[in-house]
């Protein structure tokens, strides 16, 4: 082999190795993208007993579903992971409420809503700001709800989205962060595949110098899983009990998508360097098609 050559097969064999190291951690975290992974912590944390709506803001005009709060979870997890993959081209974060309540639960939040001082505007473009003193409860709940153009349908169906004016822009700029993910994910599978042609092609023992490689990425995936495995994450929960477990459970998933990305690249590697010891050489090809030319010519002496 020559030196050109020489150097040529290790420099883009430390490109490999890097890009299936890359690809490993970049194929492991896709499944933050989809709700399975946190419905599966969810759930094994023991946090949808804890989840009480009755204690949260507007939560005692909710309608739960038919499978209780996990499947209310799952379908806001599901919609908005949706959105941020780009599956979805609108946020929906649709629930059934009940309607009485919802209107006793806007008179009340009026009630304790800041009463203008005096010359103070009631509200800053379409967002209210303060209650006028001369205007009723009731008659500022339908004011507001004409400024923001928010009605209650009769079928009781809202979407979130618009009722707390969740921030789009955040949304967006999430959804974008994916977006480029997702290049970088199959921009990196592409490499692996373009590198690892390369080697093939020009390497005299075609899948060696990549099943070394392969193997070299595969160890490397599995340390930095095995690290994210014992990261002590400290006390995040506060009050929260289960906001901990939940926070194991997904640093374990991860390392589990790490592990078995570890042993499939692996594996992978061990079978290329064996195969490289049955597959003809290429410079043997290159020697078999150079003698071929030079066959003697016949002619009459």
């Amino acid at each position: 082999m020559g030196v050109g050559k020489g150097l040529l097969i290790s420099f883009v064999s430390v490109l490999l190795a890097a890009s299936l190291v890359f690809l490993g951690v970049l194929w492991s975290v896709q499944a933050f993208l989809y709700p399975q992974v946190y419905e599966h912590a969810l759930n094994e944390s023991g946090a949808y007993a804890q989840i009480n709506l009755s204690e949260l803001p507007g939560g005692s005009f909710v309608k739960l579903p038919s499978g209780g709060v996990p499947v209310l979870v799952g379908n806001y997890l599901s919609n908005t992971l949706s959105y941020v993959r780009g599956d979805s081209p609108d946020l929906n974060l649709t629930i059934e409420v009940d309607t009485s309540n919802l209107t006793s639960f806007l008179i009340k939040s009026a009630e304790n809503f800041p009463v203008c001082a005096q010359g103070e505007e009631p509200f800053n473009g379409n967002t209210p700001v303060c209650r006028p003193a001369y205007v009723n409860v009731s008659d500022y709940v339908n004011l507001v709800m004409n400024k923001t153009n928010f009605s209650i349908p009769k079928n009781g169906q809202i979407n979130l989205v618009k009722v707390f004016g969740i921030n789009m822009s955040g949304m967006d700029e999430a959804r974008n962060y994916a977006k480029g993910y997702q290049n970088y994910l199959y921009l990196t599978f592409a490499l692996v595949i373009i590198f690892t042609a390369v080697i093939f092609f020009v390497s005299d023992s075609r899948t060696r110098w990549s099943g070394i490689d392969f193997v070299f990425s595969g160890v490397a995936v599995f340390i930095i899983g095995n690290v994210i495995s014992t990261l002590p994450l400290g006390n995040l929960a506060g009050q929260l009990s289960f906001v901990n477990s939940v926070m194991e459970d997904l640093m374990a998933s991860l390392s589990s998508r790490m592990f078995s990305y570890a042993y499939v690249t692996g594996g992978l590697g061990i079978i290329m360097f064996v195969l490289s010891f049955f597959i003809k050489k290429k410079k043997l090809i290159d020697a078999n098609e150079g003698a071929s030319t030079k066959q003697p010519q016949s002619g009459n002496t």
